[in-house]
């Protein structure tokens, strides 16, 4: 295989398993899955539904503390993705734009410094910290 289309297979395989967590993840997912089915629509409904298991695995693997299921995720999507590219060299661009617009800060509703938390109209009766730089709106 071509190095750079290995390069670009374990880049996306890294971002996705570290965007499953974000907000970016669900437009990423319905274009991976598009782009897994290479055009054909029961494929990529089956895409997506692997996706979504995968990323269900690796959440309760995250809850679990299971820290080597991350890695094992992480290389299963990085072989599936070089499989891609072997067959399909083309679809090379439309992975990097998917893989640019998940590292893009910022990008599919998630804000610059990754975590987003909204709260809007409760009442505290206490302090309440939260990671980040706070925007109180009254």
């Amino acid at each position: 295989m071509d190095p750079e289309l290995a390069a670009l297979a374990s880049s996306a395989a890294t971002a996705l398993v570290a965007a499953w967590t974000t907000d970016a993840w669900t437009g990423a997912k319905q274009r991976l899955a598009r782009l897994l089915g290479r055009g054909n629509d029961d494929q990529a409904a089956a895409a997506a539904a692997e996706l979504t298991t995968a990323q269900a695995d690796l959440a309760a693997a995250d809850a679990a503390g299971d820290l080597t299921r991350s890695v094992e995720v992480e290389r299963a999507w990085q072989d599936r993705l070089r499989r891609l590219l072997a067959e399909e060299p083309t679809a090379a661009a439309e992975l990097r734009l998917i893989l640019g617009d998940l590292q893009q800060p910022g990008t599919a509703n998630t804000p610059p410094g990754g975590d987003h938390i909204e709260v809007h109209r409760n009442t505290f009766h206490g302090p309440i910290q939260v990671k980040g730089v706070q925007h109180n709106h009254g």
